[in-house]
């Protein structure tokens, strides 16, 4: 069956012609023809070079079909929703860090010193917690960003329009979610709510607005901000929200939405993504109800830090200690003189330095020194990927576009051969002005006869052409086209997730910076109180209570800064497994191309069978 979505202009004519490109010789010889065809008052010939005007071109049909990616260049990332969503979120981090350098390691300080006290504080592992969703090999090694048939999680997820709803104001448009997803008992989802009745047993149907969409995303923002998060596709392109190519791109963009959250080990476990794809239609009513956790994923988790990350203030707190104080035992002398130990002092610097490189170990081994400039490189060649991929799919959108409007010339070219059949009896009919009824003529008016009739066969050749072509795109445009936005909407995943990861540097920096002069200070004003008599004891102890708060707090944004880096080596990790995209959409495209142009052969081979029985006069 053909497709008619053409509604754009003739990429053959003048105005088309500055579109595609095309040579400007070309198409003026095209014009010309029928300007001379139409004045010789041919009409069935200048009625069918009129479809040069009045048929619709291919050029519209696959805008209408294919959404083209612009290439990113300079700022071409913020064309995108997270962009907006990190502009809406970002934490003023405008405020000049103080100067610190007392905080940092004193130049008479050693290597080896450094390398003997990282040695040893290696001994001790870092101990997660339960609560902590730790990545297993197995998680990682079952992601597989492929599509269903080169995949075995089974996922099937399909997003379709429903008719529009007529509001009291605004139109919206209602998106109908059908998926094979199947969840366990732990999400306590009601039978009733699983799937609605009278249905496929194995599909659940649910209803869904493009703002429950937005909902979900900036929810995962903020519970998953070191995740890869899916890209929402926009509300609104340039154009209007009611154009059917724009509903179309947005849909798709939806699919893909889905399809990225839910191949991912952890955010398709979150109970609010189980929520939006099990909770029947009154979505919004739902959302208003139920009791939201919106907490990060890592806040509040405490780590046993290694040996390098603990200031040891045991010098400062003899005498202070409780039962549930964190600070280490030393000896239990009944007075305090005030005296510091100089080992004690070179491994609290040691510790400072260590506290101050946290954001350039390798979450894989602390000895690498260069996290922070490997993210950065990898974010600049991200960009240049970027660039280059979206150039690749314009070029590849562009091939199929343009043998697609060749498609459209045959269809041309098979309905000016009905008309030569038409006309050229008339012509080669010697009757008339010969006046003769010899068997010669008999035998010509016969050849004539079996000439039209095959011609006839090669109308209908090009006419199967352009049916095929128009096949062989959509399914291009359904199935490879849909990959190469896929591969996209990945290492945009992974652009924002580097951007998140670097303002949340900044941020905690800061504020580490901010707790250790807090600690310094506390530590100061502790040997004050102690080397004095007249102190007051409530006053002894508001510095004692600011230590340990902002030792715990330390400790807190220490484990958290562990944690989102080795949250994000794991996103990494699936990132890898992207590449094999690269493979399924090569692999998927050309195998689209020669299973019709295998077909196309088929065409000709039967055809040229045919021509082979034209008469040649001879």
């Amino acid at each position: 069956m053909s497709i008619n979505y053409f509604t754009d202009v003739d990429p053959w004519s003048e105005e088309g012609r500055k579109e595609e490109s095309l040579p400007v010789a070309l198409g003026n010889s095209i014009h010309t023809t029928a300007d001379s065809a139409g004045n010789n008052g041919t009409s069935d010939v200048s009625n069918n070079l009129n479809l040069f005007n009045e048929l619709n071109t291919a050029s519209s049909m696959m805008d209408s079909m294919l959404g083209s990616v612009e290439p990113i260049v300079d700022s071409g990332w913020g064309n995108y929703n997270s962009s907006s969503i990190i502009a809406n979120n970002k934490l003023d981090l405008s405020t000049t860090t103080k100067d610190l350098n007392k905080l940092k390691l004193t130049p008479n300080t050693n290597s080896e010193q450094i390398d003997e006290y990282e040695s040893e504080s290696n001994e001790e592992d870092l101990v997660k917690p339960a609560e902590v969703k730790v990545w297993s090999d197995e998680e990682i090694k079952s992601f597989n960003p492929l599509s269903l048939k080169n995949s075995l999680d089974g996922i099937s997820i399909t997003v379709k329009e429903i008719p529009e709803k007529q509001g009291l104001v605004f139109k919206h448009i209602n998106y109908l979610i059908s998926h094979t997803l199947k969840f366990g008992s732990e999400y306590n989802i009601p039978e009733s709510k699983k799937r609605p009745s009278n249905e496929d047993e194995n599909i659940t149907k649910v209803i869904r607005r493009y703002s429950d969409f937005a909902w979900l995303v900036e929810v995962l923002w903020k519970k998953y901000p070191f995740r890869l998060i899916p890209e929402l596709p926009p509300k609104k392109f340039t154009s209007s929200s009611n154009d059917v190519v724009f509903l179309q791109k947005r849909r798709r963009g939806l699919q893909r939405f889905l399809y990225q959250l839910c191949k991912h080990p952890i955010l398709s476990k979150e109970n609010l993504v189980v929520m939006f794809l099990t909770v029947p239609n009154d979505f919004s009513n739902w959302k208003k109800f139920a009791n939201i956790e919106l907490n990060e994923e890592f806040d509040g988790v405490r780590l046993n830090l290694a040996r390098r990350f603990k200031l040891d203030v045991s010098d400062i707190m003899k005498g202070l200690k409780d039962e549930e104080s964190d600070f280490d035992d030393i000896d239990n002398e009944d007075n305090y003189e005030g005296r510091t130990d100089p080992l004690l002092k070179t491994r609290n610097e040691l510790v400072i330095n260590s506290i101050n490189q946290l954001w350039n170990e390798s979450p894989m081994n602390y000895k690498d020194k260069n996290f922070i400039t490997n993210v950065a490189k990898m974010n600049d060649n991200l960009t240049r990927l970027a660039e280059t991929w979206s150039k690749i799919y314009v070029l590849v959108e562009r091939i199929e576009r343009r043998e697609l409007a060749l498609s459209v010339d045959h269809q041309r070219f098979s309905n000016l051969l009905e008309s030569l059949s038409k006309v050229d009896g008339e012509v080669f009919n010697m009757e008339d002005i010969l006046n003769t009824k010899s068997g010669r003529a008999n035998n010509e008016i016969h050849n004539m006869s079996i000439i039209n009739s095959i011609m006839g066969q090669i109308s209908k050749f090009f006419v199967n052409s352009k049916k095929l072509k128009e096949e062989e795109v959509q399914i291009i445009n359904n199935d490879v086209f849909e990959s190469f936005k896929r591969f996209q909407d990945y290492y945009i995943s992974l652009h924002f997730l580097i951007e998140r990861l670097m303002n949340f540097k900044l941020e905690t920096e800061k504020e580490i910076q901010s707790l250790l002069q807090r600690i310094i200070r506390a530590i100061e004003k502790i040997k004050q109180c102690r080397s004095r008599s007249d102190i007051k004891g409530s006053e002894f102890e508001r510095h004692v209570d600011i230590l340990t708060e902002s030792m715990d707090k330390l400790n807190m944004f220490i484990s958290k800064i562990i944690l989102v880096k080795t949250s994000f080596a794991n996103e990494l990790k699936l990132f890898q497994k992207v590449k094999y995209l690269l493979s399924e959409i090569f692999q998927d495209w050309f195998e689209q191309r020669s299973k019709y142009s295998e077909i196309q052969d088929g065409y000709v081979q039967r055809l040229m069978d045919d021509l082979r029985d034209m008469p040649l006069g001879t």
